[in-house]
């Protein structure tokens, strides 16, 4: 995104990623203890984005670095798996999207959400689907006609089977009776840069995440997948108001390994609460178009477990 700097990615094989996050046990908090924020997607996406905004001001809310760590592969399950198999002593967290919950109704995998402890929810935003400036579609009707007419032939950038953004892309599929060509990327910005450089048709991202591009003049969103029109993009209409029911939104929240003790999981509620109201973080995510929703543990494990069983009446009836 060009109105984000990215980062480079901290390279490093699984094997001194295991090394890294296994620390000892730290039962009595995280206070002057190195903190790894674990990604698990690419450089420049929306998570990564979030993460690193939120990054500093955790460290000050607990007295501690919070490095940012992207692991991404498999849909997500690499980075949530080096979630779940960190010590529980606090020092390691991740963000957790909703591929925690389906990646596994798509291909066996070694986790659900239920082997790691939510601890709080911090963003959620809608999906949008987006083409190039100079596409000939200029409304959803047009790009489903076109794919209509050459099934196969339209390729739609998403995050990988199970995930949010594919979703989104089936249910396109679904209700225009039609069917796409899907081209995973390990994270938005690649797909985006591809969309720009005319390598794919379309892409199945969030719109915050298609900003730059769109602000750059190089895309276009021809659908945003909510229920009303975001302020940041009012004149990007809603896939409903064309006529295409697709309400699909990402959430993103911290989660901690199995075991963690319950004093250090409430200290960083307390920390992820300070944070979600503190202004540099709310002006940055407004600048940004991010949206903000905290939600303490016990409402955003009620989210993910409402999220769950709306996955598995899509995907398995």
């Amino acid at each position: 995104m060009t109105t984000i700097t990215r980062r480079g990615a901290l390279a490093a094989t699984l094997s001194a990623a295991s090394a890294t996050l296994a620390r000892p046990a730290l039962a009595q908090g995280v206070a002057g203890r190195p903190i790894t924020l674990v990604v698990p997607w690419a450089p420049g996406g929306g998570t990564d984005v979030v993460a690193r905004a939120v990054a500093p001001i955790l460290s000050e809310r607990l007295g501690a670095t919070v490095t940012v760590y992207n692991r991404p592969g498999g849909n997500g399950v690499v980075g949530h798996m080096a979630v779940r198999s960190a010590p529980p002593d606090g020092t390691t967290v991740g963000l957790i999207v909703p591929n925690l919950l389906t990646a596994p109704l798509f291909a066996p995998s070694p986790l659900t959400w239920h082997d790691l402890q939510p601890i709080a929810l911090l963003n959620v935003d809608p999906g949008a689907i987006t083409v190039a400036r100079n596409a000939p579609w200029r409304d959803l009707a047009a790009l489903a006609a076109h794919a209509r007419a050459n099934p196969e032939t339209v390729r739609v950038a998403n995050s990988g089977a199970g995930g949010t953004w594919h979703l989104v892309a089936l249910e396109l599929e679904r209700i225009a009776g039609v069917k796409l060509t899907h081209v995973v990327y390990p994270g938005a910005a690649p797909g985006l840069q591809d969309l720009a450089a005319g390598n794919i048709e379309a892409t199945a991202f969030s719109a915050v995440e298609a900003r730059g591009q769109v602000e750059g003049g190089v895309a276009r969103i021809l659908a945003v997948t909510a229920k009303d029109r975001l302020p940041a993009f009012p004149d990007a209409p809603t896939a409903i108001e064309q006529g295409f029911d697709i309400d699909v939104v990402t959430w993103r929240g911290l989660a901690a390994p199995p075991g963690t003790p319950e004093p250090v999981l409430a200290r960083w509620r307390d920390a992820m609460r300070a944070a979600a109201a503190d202004p540099r973080f709310v002006s940055f995510m407004a600048q940004q178009s991010f949206g903000i929703r905290y939600l303490d543990t016990a409402d955003f494990t009620s989210l993910i477990r409402d999220e769950d069983a709306r996955y598995r009446r899509y995907f398995q009836g």
